[in-house]
């Protein structure tokens, strides 16, 4: 690619009424289309890195930035009155303004794609997007993912907002309500910046706290990535949240649908779920069945006779075989049968009293 190609840099009257993006780009230097095809995918491959394009042609990345400036005033320029491209932009707009003026990058162009009122791909609305002056690119911000916004908020005000929201849950230690937090910032930054409307808007703050790199928000909840409640990257955390979640005991074949109910990102097998729960026998305890409840639920787990023992204990009496057969289904599915075996089988733990009416020996020596 020769870089050194002239063209007039007079202004292009054209006709573009009718013209698509691809065609427009024509009208632009060779160097200049060439870099934003690249790095904006527009030939349908993956977005290149300005530093990639300027090593691909020898050229550092402060010259490729430099062209791509150059590249976006001019596609600006020719856009400009342009019908069509003006409906995009003011869609835009009017999605930003009704969600708190800020959203990140692949929320906004996801809007607007499934309202499928536009021909142009994500990439061509992405170029779109980022070519006005009235919608703010953030795109180089070491603490925010890729994101668009709308005055008057502006990034070094974001800035701070990322590191206060940082240093609060540093010393906090634990998550937060999300809206009991929403409070708090509105509180902290809503009456310095009286002119920024947005900050009394609780979609800003939801909006903006998902694009914060080093901040989690789940169910409800807002943290630091450390925290579990907030991000539970594990299976065994995924496990523990869907079973607090669904609040009863379940079978382990049930838990991996419930589990992509509310991680639905990647499949989960049933042995990877069966394997967890037998590994964490401190955490999930094995009700029979397949059946699996969670310890800081009351549930104890162990043998039929440990069980008994520990129902005959927490009563403190003799008890007839239904109410410990009700019992015993509290801690573990088992059938009537099993525990009648159990009463007759270990007599040194169990004595039958009366017909149907059994009582623990270990109580009866305490006394």
């Amino acid at each position: 690619m020769n870089f050194n190609v002239k063209m007039d840099d007079k202004k292009i009257k054209v006709d573009i009424e009718k013209t698509n993006l691809k065609d427009i780009l024509i009208y632009c230097k060779p160097k200049e289309r060439l870099v934003l095809i690249k790095k904006f995918g527009l030939n349908g491959e993956r977005e290149i890195p300005l530093q990639r394009i300027g090593k691909e042609y020898n050229l550092t990345r402060e010259r490729i930035r430099q062209i791509e400036t150059q590249a976006l005033m001019r596609f600006r320029r020719l856009i400009v009155g342009n019908e069509t491209y003006m409906e995009v932009l003011n869609e835009a707009k009017k999605i930003l303004d009704s969600h708190g003026g800020f959203l990140r990058e692949d929320v906004l162009i996801s809007k607007m794609v499934n309202k499928n009122i536009f021909k142009f791909s994500r990439q061509e609305i992405k170029l779109i997007l980022v070519s006005d002056f009235d919608v703010t690119y953030l795109k180089r911000n070491k603490y925010l993912d890729k994101s668009f916004y709308l005055e008057p908020l502006y990034e070094d005000m974001l800035t701070k907002m990322v590191l206060v929201i940082s240093a609060y849950f540093e010393k906090r230690t634990k998550s937060q309500d999300l809206y009991e937090f929403i409070g708090y910032m509105k509180d902290s930054f809503a009456k310095d910046y009286k002119d920024v409307h947005y900050l009394k808007n609780d979609l800003f703050y939801v909006n903006f706290f998902e694009s914060i790199r080093e901040i989690s928000v789940f169910d409800g909840k807002i943290g630091l990535p450390t925290f579990v409640d907030v991000n539970p990257k594990t299976i065994k955390l995924k496990i523990l949240y869907t079973m607090r979640r669904i609040n009863k005991p379940i079978h382990f074949q049930e838990l991996p649908s419930k589990i992509m109910e509310w991680f639905p990102a990647k499949n989960i097998k049933v042995n990877t779920v069966h394997n967890e729960l037998v590994k964490n026998n401190t955490i999930f305890v094995n009700l029979g069945l397949g059946i699996y409840g969670l310890k800081e639920r009351g549930y104890e787990g162990g043998m039929v006779k440990e069980i008994l023992v520990r129902i005959f204990e927490r009563n403190g009496r003799p008890m007839n075989v239904k109410e410990l057969c009700r019992e015993m289904l509290k801690e573990k599915m088992v059938s009537p049968n099993t525990v009648m075996l159990n009463l007759q089988k270990f007599k040194e733990e169990f004595r039958r009293v009366e017909k149907g009416v059994y009582e623990l020996i270990k109580t009866k020596k305490k006394k």
